[in-house]
């Protein structure tokens, strides 16, 4: 069936193609309705790749910002672990520092070491 309606359609075009002048010439105003034709399908053409553009590149901004973002916040947040972790490694090498200096009594080391050898 889409067969011959295929070759039906084909034969009507081609013979539109072949006859086309004398065509215009029995029904002048059929040449302004298929140029009036072509131009609305050139400028559907023109709208429809101008939109595909725009949302392409509305799509591109957006992905690029929330890539941005979610690198923003995970550096961030990268960065204040190691914050923390420096800041805890310093206050308990600080405590341990101290602990063992009010622990440290030179005239027990000195005796120590003397009394040992």
């Amino acid at each position: 069936m889409f067969i011959k309606l295929g070759i039906i359609v084909g034969i009507v075009i081609l013979g539109g193609m072949i006859f086309s002048t004398e065509i215009e010439n029995l029904f002048p105003s059929t040449a302004n309705a298929v140029d009036s034709l072509k131009d609305d399908v050139t400028n559907l053409g023109s709208k429809a790749t101008d939109s595909v553009e725009k949302k392409i590149d509305s799509s591109i901004d957006t992905i690029v910002n929330k890539t941005s973002n979610t690198l923003n916040n995970e550096i961030s947040e990268a960065g204040d672990k190691i914050t923390s972790e420096i800041t805890e490694a310093k206050e308990s090498s600080q405590k341990i520092i101290n602990e063992e200096i009010s622990n440290f009594n030179p005239f027990e080391s000195i005796q120590d070491f003397f009394s040992s050898n």
